[in-house]
């Protein structure tokens, strides 16, 4: 086996089976990674589905999502947290060099006079003094007038009136600070929560999509999507799609924090996108992966309507009764569909060519 050198795993990922250097890639920002992966961006998208039933406490009754997903042609987008990869679109943040990041932003807001290379402790004791010395609530307010920033303006009254709450329960102020920040940690890591995401393949063959994890073990299905702009909703998925980014690298989201309490940028969410939502190990990269990214707040409703269903592959140990059913809801809906086969020279999926026993009995 090829052993690839340190440095280039660090230095290098891999999109839509291309490599590139990390860092050209960052410098791209993200309306130029969206311009140029869309360049290559595939004809059709691949979603495996297991078409196994779960049982439906509040509604007291089995339901087949899979099949639902290809009867009402929709997807479902799911929370990051979800994802079976424990990094995928993780935030590991340490609280100490947030709390340390977040003073040291402080202190330039109210004008303390300290150095970054300061201890929490110190810079917390001197923001503490100097919020001490405007004595009230109103004087520190009248200095965030400068800021254009209207969210930035926002919370900066947010953190002074909260500290000022926690002080009237009986808090000193160094405490009530690192509380506010606490707090703002929490909210920190819960933005990226704040995103849906469902994910898709370029390819239906691929052998790791068919396993437990996706396809239960070759007995689901997989569908194909066909990418057609014919309306705004369907230009903004295609859009809102993106080849995930393999690496080995995983980068400091700490520089994000200084910015959170001010209006998003593009190169704010460009380093959520490059950081979290796209970024994945290159451990996973034969998924060849596209990712479909929305911000909560702009689904009515989940799962949401796709790209029409042009084809659907069946799983090569799906059951009969399964495959029967599937094709003759092909059939009557005018959807193409295919049964995958083992290759006989390689350890490659194929299609049936709709030869099959099973595939000639549902024809009868």
């Amino acid at each position: 086996m090829i052993k690839m050198d340190k440095e280039l795993l660090e230095n290098t990922c891999v999109i839509c089976n291309m490599v590139y250097l990390l860092s050209d890639i960052e410098k791209l920002g993200l309306d130029k990674f969206n311009e140029e992966a869309h360049k290559f961006a595939p004809k059709y998208l691949y979603k495996y589905f297991p078409n196994t039933r779960k049982w439906i406490k509040e509604e007291k009754r089995y339901r087949n999502f899979s099949y639902e997903a290809l009867v009402d042609n929709t997807v479902y987008l799911q929370d990051a947290e979800n994802f079976d990869d424990c990094f995928d679109c993780a935030i590991d943040l340490d609280w100490n060099k947030f709390l340390h990041n977040r003073l040291v932003q402080y202190c330039d807001y109210f004008k303390v006079e300290c150095l970054k290379e300061n201890s929490a402790e110190d810079l917390s004791y001197a923001l503490a003094v100097k919020l001490y010395e405007y004595n009230t609530l109103e004087n520190i307010l009248n200095g965030k007038d400068k800021y254009d920033d209207m969210l930035l303006k926002g919370n900066i009254e947010y953190f002074a009136r909260s500290i000022f709450n926690l002080v009237e329960q009986g808090d000193d102020l160094k405490l009530a600070i690192i509380k506010v920040i606490s707090k703002e940690y929490d909210d920190f890591i819960k933005d990226f929560s704040k995103f849906k995401i469902s994910c898709f393949s370029s390819s239906p063959y691929l052998n790791r999509m068919w396993s437990s994890q996706y396809a239960n073990d070759n007995k689901g299905f997989c569908l194909e999507y066909e990418i057609e702009l014919s309306t705004p909703e369907k230009t903004a998925l295609f859009i809102n799609t993106l080849p995930v980014i393999y690496s080995q690298h995983r980068n400091d989201v700490l520089p994000l924090s200084s910015d959170c309490d001010k209006t998003p940028t593009k190169e704010f969410l460009w380093q959520m996108y490059f950081n979290g939502f796209l970024r994945k190990s290159l451990h996973w990269q034969d998924q060849e992966e596209w990712r479909l990214i929305l911000l909560d707040g702009l689904i009515e409703k989940n799962p949401i309507p796709f790209f029409k269903i042009k084809k659907v592959y069946l799983g090569n140990k799906m059951p009969a009764k399964d495959r029967m059913r599937i094709i003759r809801y092909c059939r009557a809906h005018d959807i193409e569909y295919v049964g995958l086969v083992r290759d006989t020279n390689s350890f490659n999926l194929t299609e049936c060519k709709n030869d099959c026993y099973i595939c000639k009995k549902a024809k009868k």
